[in-house]
Formats: C-alpha cells, structure tokens, sequence
C-alpha cells in the first residue's frame, strides 16, 4: 500500500493532511522492521524535519490508533511499540531475552467454542506467546 491510500482515510474523516503525517506513515510503509517504537519513529523522521518533537509523533500515533490506521502493541515489560495496520489480523511470539518477535499467522480466538462466548461481546482482544528464540537458545 501507498502513502496515498492513507491520505485518503485521512480525508475523509476532513483531518488535515501535513507533511509529519504523511512521513510518519511513510516511514512504516518503508520499514523493514514492522514494530516501531515512537523513539524509532521520531529519529527516522529528525533526519527530514530536524525540529519536530517526540510529542507531536506521539500525538500523531495516537490519532492514527484511532483512526484505526495505527496499532499499538505491548510486548510485556517492553515499551509499546506501534505497527501499521496493512496485514491481517495477527498475533506474535516473543522472545523475553532480545525483544524479537514473529507473527502468528491465525487467531486462536476463531478455535474458542461459540458457546463460551455466547453471552459477550468481543471489541477487542490480543494473545501474544512469550518465551525464548531459537537464536537466544543457542
């Protein structure tokens, strides 16, 4: 996906379109690394615009979380970290010793039974499997 095609979402909601914005989300579409942090962000982003401040990335994340563009992720004892939603729903494996993580490519939610969750409703839900990595076992 393109920079345009979140510009767009922005829109229409009538949201300004600035130049921080739109560097924020081409930053996740050019990284490599999926997970971000707001401090990653923000020195990604110092190296085109020099004065902008940690708040105003974080203030930025918070809107696009909102807007549901963004999703913030927590990893543990780890700071968040913030990824854009441009995959299918997922959830990660993590490593407790250097902090990596993998995606899991279902949901375990899907194999629950109906009936447990007959009588709820499901807004959100997250399940993140915590241990050690095959490179941190060696």
């Amino acid at each position: 996906m393109k920079v345009d095609y979140y510009i767009k979402k922005l829109q229409a909601r009538g949201l300004k379109i600035t130049p921080q914005r739109q560097e924020i989300l081409r930053v996740f579409l050019e990284s490599s690394n999926h997970h971000l942090s707001a401090e990653e962000v923000h020195n990604k982003i110092t190296e085109k615009y020099p004065g902008m401040s940690l708040d105003t990335v974080y203030r930025n994340l918070s809107l696009l979380i909102n807007l549901g563009i963004i999703t913030e992720l927590n990893f543990g004892d780890r700071k968040s970290l913030f990824e854009l939603n441009n995959t299918e729903h997922h959830h990660h494996m993590i490593c407790t010793k250097c902090g990596n993580s993998q995606e899991i490519d279902f949901c375990p939610l899907k194999f629950m039974d109906s009936q447990q969750v007959k009588n709820f409703k499901v807004e959100k839900h997250c399940f993140e499997i915590f241990g050690i990595c095959a490179n941190c076992m060696e």
